[in-house]
């Protein structure tokens, strides 16, 4: 009797143990931080778990936050999670604007997070969101939505952050998707912005033209420069053809010279026979003929006839 008293207590106390490993388990999903929260006492920790499985004990479980970047719009899409923003312009315009933002939990405030706003925060984010953008449009031009939108988105985005960040969030990026105003206004300032884009195209076509009337003006130069060039070179290949062909008539000159006085100095000429030599030399070439010289007797010649 007493071991089936024993046996029953191990049954037990095994069960309760087994109890408590299956119930002491929880997850934190992929993508999410886990804030891990008492269910009896309200008491969550302080720390924030990464994705995975862990072992919290008895009545302890996670509250699971996104830790990618959640979008809100307002908008007329069926899947925004509220309708566009009406206001006035700063002119007093009716306005309509269809707004979308990023957000980001602050990973490390997670636990102040809840403890704010409990599980409810992105509704405390879109009614922070709405006050701060309807605040900031109100405060712009209506032509300044066609021409300055980008300014008016970066306004928007720096204010909405430092809204979010009093919340635990940071405001990662913010885009003006429609911009809604008064038909009669909106086809005047799309005819003026056609007329701005006229006007920019002419001033373009004016620049082109200018630039094609310069390519004319340096091609032309440039021809002429060719032109200039290719006379000059003409002109000192000349010059440099003359100059060669003088030289090289001069080197002609001085070998002959040097020939001449070789032949004098050689036969020991006189000043007047040497002379006759040269008159009778140069009387050979032209006809033809063989020079016989002798200085001790008559200068001779015989004539070739062929």
């Amino acid at each position: 009797m007493q071991q089936q008293i024993i046996l029953g207590s191990i049954v037990c106390c095994a069960s309760f143990l087994l109890i408590i490993l299956i119930i002491g388990w929880d997850v934190v999903e992929v993508t999410n931080w886990g804030l891990k929260c008492n269910s009896l006492s309200k008491q969550c920790d302080k720390q924030i778990y990464a994705p995975g499985r862990y072992l919290v004990g008895p009545f302890n479980s996670f509250f699971n936050f996104p830790g990618s970047r959640q979008t809100i719009e307002f908008s007329d899409d069926k899947r925004a999670q509220s309708q566009p923003l009406k206001t006035r312009t700063a002119e007093g315009l009716t306005l309509s604007l269809h707004v979308s933002f990023q957000y980001q939990l602050i990973k490390n405030e997670i636990a102040s997070l809840y403890a704010l706003n409990g599980l409810n925060y992105e509704a405390t984010f879109i009614r922070m969101a709405r006050d701060t953008i309807l605040q900031a449009a109100g405060k712009f031009e209506a032509p300044k939505y066609w021409t300055n939108r980008r300014n008016i988105t970066h306004v928007m985005q720096n204010q909405l952050q430092d809204e979010l960040k009093k919340a635990h969030a940071n405001c990662v990026s913010l885009q003006i998707l429609d911009i809604d105003l008064p038909d009669q206004y909106e086809n005047s300032i799309v005819q003026t912005q056609i007329e701005v884009q006229k006007k920019t195209m002419k001033q373009f076509e004016q620049r082109a033209q200018m630039i094609l009337n310069d390519i004319l003006v340096m091609r032309a130069e440039n021809d002429q420069e060719i032109f200039a060039i290719h006379a000059q070179a003409q002109a000192d290949a000349f010059t440099i053809t003359q100059s060669a062909q003088a030289k090289a008539n001069k080197l002609l000159l001085e070998a002959e010279s040097k020939g001449y006085e070789m032949i004098q100095k050689n036969l020991d000429l006189s000043q007047e026979e040497f002379n006759q030599y040269l008159f009778w030399n140069s009387v050979l070439k032209q006809k033809k003929a063989k020079l016989v010289f002798n200085p001790n007797t008559v200068l001779t010649y015989n004539m070739n006839h062929n």
